[in-house]
């Protein structure tokens, strides 16, 4: 374990120092920044994390009536903050526990996480299927029309195909004999992530007299990604001296947190900004500018963001989730 955290440093370390050597991120740009840009990037991550904290309650409401809003809000916070401070998926386990102290169905509450990960990560999926023609025209990386005669048409083929995923969701939910079927069949199996996936699955066909919550989530999880593109629109805006588009950093953005999935390095540092580079490089006709240092002083304001949050964990808090962890 401790060799594999070793060599994601290493790797971590390893791309910021090559973006910073062929100057694609430039760390004394932090230090020049607008004051009145400042406060905006401040006051999104607030809205970010608001929106975050409420998409999740509405999953976590499903499984447990009592807990409150700010309670979630708190979980949420603490969980946000740790994060990006230790880099990992740190902080999705410690804010469950905290959640859950002295809560009854703490498995339904405690996958509720994974499934809040789950339909983040289909938003951003649905978010790049939704402007695919645009991400291929503005890359040259071949014409859509050469697939379907008319970009139109591929926006019919979409959406039927979304409202068919979301009424097969829906009848999925709705259904007994389908939910008894996938959860015997994934039991069958000793394997740990077989079983659970399967728990989760169990966890998500309790949704099926809440469906609601869960098109809420994907609501709030769309909305979500379209502010923190904005944010980071508004950084490019101020450093790049250029106008980079919305819609680019948008999908760039998308783009690194999809690649962050991926356990190269410690919360994707490195890897991201790499990521971010490149695409942003496609989108922009092969323009090579700093955008490095745009997605990594997003970072930077997340961190600074989250001090509170690890000293409120820290001075107050790690005993007793230590403790509540080990019963």
């Amino acid at each position: 374990m401790k060799i594999n955290i070793t060599i994601k440093i290493i790797i971590a370390t390893l791309l910021i120092y090559l973006l910073s050597k062929y100057e694609l991120l430039d760390f004394s740009i932090l230090f020049t920044l607008d004051l009145l840009l400042s406060i905006k990037i401040i006051g999104l991550i607030s809205i970010i994390i608001i929106i975050g904290s409420l998409k999740w309650h509405f999953l976590v409401n499903a499984q447990n009536k009592n807990i409150t809003l700010r309670e979630t809000f708190e979980s949420y916070y603490l969980g946000y903050a740790l994060n990006y401070m230790l880099f990992g998926i740190a902080g999705d386990v410690i804010k469950t526990i905290y959640l859950v102290q002295n809560k009854e169905n703490k498995i339904g509450i405690s996958l509720s996480v994974v499934i809040d990960r789950a339909i983040g990560l289909l938003s951003m999926l649905m978010i790049l299927i939704i402007f695919l023609p645009k991400i291929f025209i503005n890359s040259n990386i071949f014409d859509i029309n050469s697939i379907f005669h008319n970009v139109n048409h591929y926006y019919s083929f979409i959406s039927i195909f979304f409202i068919v995923f979301l009424l097969f969701i829906r009848k999925c939910l709705n259904s007994r004999r389908i939910n008894k079927i996938i959860i015997l069949y994934l039991y069958k199996y000793k394997n740990k992530i077989v079983k659970f996936i399967a728990k989760t699955l169990k966890i998500f066909f309790t949704y099926r007299k809440a469906s609601r919550y869960l098109l809420l989530n994907l609501l709030l999880a769309i909305i979500l990604q379209f502010i923190i593109g904005y944010s980071i629109y508004l950084i490019a805006i101020e450093i790049l001296a250029k106008d980079t588009s919305f819609f680019h950093n948008l999908v760039a953005n998308i783009a690194v947190q999809i690649v962050s999935k991926l356990p190269i390095s410690p919360g994707g540092i490195g890897v991201g900004e790499a990521a971010f580079s490149q695409v942003m490089y496609l989108l922009n006709n092969n323009i090579l500018l700093q955008y490095a240092s745009v997605l990594f002083i997003f970072r930077i304001f997340n961190m600074i963001y989250s001090v509170p949050g690890v000293i409120i964990y820290y001075v107050f808090l790690k005993k007793r989730v230590e403790k509540d962890e080990l019963r």
